[in-house]
């Protein structure tokens, strides 16, 4: 404490009870302190509101010891904001006097300006996971349609060309169920990962990322479908 202080709290406490008061506080402000905030001479402390017996308690003692401070103690919807003013004639031994209240305080969150930087950033990276999952989706459940489709291109190549193709058309035949069971694990993991994200951040989804995901959906329909629509399609080709 300060030469201009000490006289002030000497008169009152004794060096023990000095040292249970700072424990007291440093206890009290490492469990229920939330945020500490200085303005010159006003020092402002916003505790847990179920720290409210403690932090009376922590008043009454102040105010037998340091009767020229003035401590106004609010409650709010989930805070308990207590406020300490000193004097004009201790403004010399203000920093001394409010370390004092700051024993064991958690450091304060960032300012306002920080905050709303890393607020105006987050929906940026938060959109990312559903694009790529789109992005994913709408590969796979075109190419399983893609791959349906090889089975209807034989009945559409010249001859010559279907010579030197037919090998890779057969293989791609064979993967159309690998693929279409791939989409539709992408299409249903991207849809539920969006409704995800929009619940947690309360951030509507990119338009194109609607696009693209309802575009997945209606191609790994059809890739779903195909069998049904396989033959029909390949006897409109042959007439």
């Amino acid at each position: 404490m300060s030469t201009a202080e000490a006289p002030v709290i000497a008169c009152t406490l004794t060096s023990g009870a000095m040292k249970d008061r700072m424990a007291r506080i440093a206890a009290l402000n490492r469990d229920a302190l939330f945020h500490h905030e200085r303005d010159d001479l006003v020092l402002r402390l916003t505790y847990a509101p179920e720290a409210s017996p403690r932090v009376q308690r922590l008043v009454n003692a102040e105010q037998s010891c340091c009767a020229f401070l003035a401590f106004d103690l609010q409650e709010s919807p989930g805070a308990l904001n207590l406020t300490i003013t000193a004097p004009e004639r201790a403004r010399d031994a203000a920093d001394a006097l409010f370390e004092t209240f700051l024993s064991g305080a958690p450091a304060s969150p960032p300012a306002a300006s920080s905050c709303a930087c890393a607020t105006t950033k987050r929906p940026t990276a938060k959109l990312l996971g559903p694009r790529a999952a789109g992005a994913t989706a709408m590969t796979l459940s075109t190419g399983a349609v893609a791959c349906g489709a090889c089975c209807v291109l034989p009945f559409t190549l010249p001859a010559a060309l279907l010579a030197g193709s037919g090998s890779l058309l057969s293989t791609l035949v064979h993967m159309h169920w690998w693929m279409t069971g791939l989409s539709v694990l992408a299409v249903v993991g991207a849809w539920g990962w969006l409704v995800w994200q929009v619940r947690r951040t309360g951030f509507r989804p990119a338009t194109a990322t609607l696009v693209t995901l309802s575009a997945s959906t209606l191609f790994m329909t059809i890739a779903l479908m195909w069998p049904l629509i396989e033959k029909p399609l390949i006897r409109a080709l042959r007439v």
